[in-house]
Order: C-alpha cells, then sequence, then structure tokens
C-alpha cells in the first residue's frame, strides 16, 4: 500500500481513502502530506501534495473543504479551495473531494447507483450542529437515496484520548449523548455514527487515533505548535 493511505474503500469505482501523514514534500513541521494552506506550510508542498492525493484517487480535479466547525454544506463542481463550510456534495466525476482533519472526524457518503459523494468534517461544534445530517440532507437534494447510501468514517481522536472540560461534556447531554465517553471525555465517532447509522446501509470505519497514530496528524500532539492536516479524500470513476 502506498505510504500515504491509511486505509482505502472502493464502491463501484467510487474511491474513499483516509491519508497518512507521510508520502508528500513538505518540511517539519507540516511533514509531510499536508493538505492545509492555511497553517504556515510551503504553498508550493501544499500544491505539490494534492497532486499527489489526486493520483491516488485518480481524480483530475481536486476540491478542498475550508472546515469552520459548523453545518454549513455547499454542493461543487469546480476543484479549488471551497467556501467555508464543513461539507461538500459533488456529482462531477474524476473531481475528488477533501475534507481536512487533524483529531475532528472526516467522514463521507457515497451512493454508487445515483452517483453522488459528499465529505464533512465534525469537531466537537460541528456534532453538536449536526453536521451529519446537513450532509445527508444536501446528498439526498442532489439526487442521492438512503437506500444506496455508505458511509466511511475516517481517523479522529480516541474517546480515551479526548478529554474535555465537564462543561462541554454538558452541552451533548441532551443533545447528542451518544457521544459521553465518560464525564470528561467525548467520542466524536460514536457521535458521528450515532446520527448515520440510522439511515445508511453501510459505515465502512477506516479509524485510528490521530493523537495515539504518529502517521497521522494531530492537533494535540502539536500542543500548540504548527502542524499539518490530513483527513478523508472521495472521488468518483469516469463512468
Amino acid at each position: 500500500m502506498n505510504t500515504q493511505v491509511f486505509g482505502r474503500v472502493s464502491i463501484e469505482g467510487i474511491h474513499a481513502i483516509a491519508l497518512n501523514r507521510t508520502g508528500g514534500t513538505s518540511q517539519s513541521p507540516f511533514d509531510s502530506l499536508n493538505l492545509a494552506s492555511y497553517v504556515g506550510d510551503d504553498p508550493q508542498c501544499v500544491a505539490a501534495n494534492l497532486e499527489v492525493v489526486k493520483e491516488l484517487v485518480s481524480a483530475r480535479g481536486i476540491c478542498v473543504m475550508n472546515a469552520e466547525h459548523g453545518n454549513l454544506v455547499h454542493v461543487v463542481s469546480e476543484p479549488g479551495i471551497a467556501l467555508p463550510g464543513d461539507g461538500l456534495v459533488t456529482k462531477q466525476t474524476q473531481l475528488a473531494l477533501v475534507s481536512l482533519a487533524a483529531d475532528c472526524v472526516p467522514f463521507g457518503l457515497i451512493d454508487p447507483v445515483n452517483r453522488v459523494i459528499a465529505v464533512g468534517h465534525a469537531g466537537w461544534r460541528g456534532v453538536l450542529a449536526n453536521v451529519m445530517q446537513s450532509l445527508l440532507d444536501e446528498f439526498l437534494a442532489s439526487g442521492a437515496q438512503l437506500n444506496h447510501t455508505q458511509a466511511v468514517i475516517g481517523p479522529a481522536i480516541c474517546a480515551y484520548c479526548y478529554d474535555v472540560p465537564v462543561e462541554r461534556v454538558e452541552m451533548f447531554r441532551q443533545v447528542r449523548p451518544e457521544a459521553i465517553s465518560s464525564p470528561k471525555n467525548l467520542d466524536l465517532i460514536s457521535g458521528v455514527t450515532s446520527v448515520l447509522a440510522t439511515q445508511v446501509t453501510q459505515i465502512h470505519e477506516l479509524t485510528g487515533c490521530t493523537l495515539e497514530n504518529s502517521k497521522l496528524f494531530s492537533f494535540r500532539r502539536a500542543a500548540g505548535e504548527p502542524t499539518g492536516r490530513g483527513g478523508l479524500v472521495l472521488a468518483m470513476s469516469a463512468s
């Protein structure tokens, strides 16, 4: 397997890849497959890394999410950096969609019959705002059907490592209790899957703890120092 690939799912010509931080061109502290243009990395290195990712999913163009920790979703058909938001949907073949993350949950939706794909980004604010349902709603409005839809979950910080203030846990108690793993720990992946599992036909988990695995980018591991962003990329081959 390529050094850039943490995990892969392919469904009828639609490819989903969870990315390692390795196999790119960026130098420390962004080493090496950083895809974020906003963290202080050399823009030429970021551009070269995006080309690497395009090749991994056989895409001609790539659209990168511009996350803002909410639930805004955009339908896209052109490459580049998307408008601020935490979800992207497309029916465009060979256009890769990238959900950047470095502890938050990157997730994707695939309808191989109606040929629609989507990616989302869920940190604790996004889980509270139910970006999962917002992405599903726009995905369905673009022609997808739930009885054909499968989901993919990428690597994120695990519940054991994600200790947060007690007050933040209490914010979840009425809204998304499935994400609470202890009085001071949140399980963001469970928060995401609690919404997706009741609606899609299958969930593929390409999961691992971003904090524990040094092959993955982690905002917490960086402890306030600059670091890159990896995440999840989806693309449809030409039919």
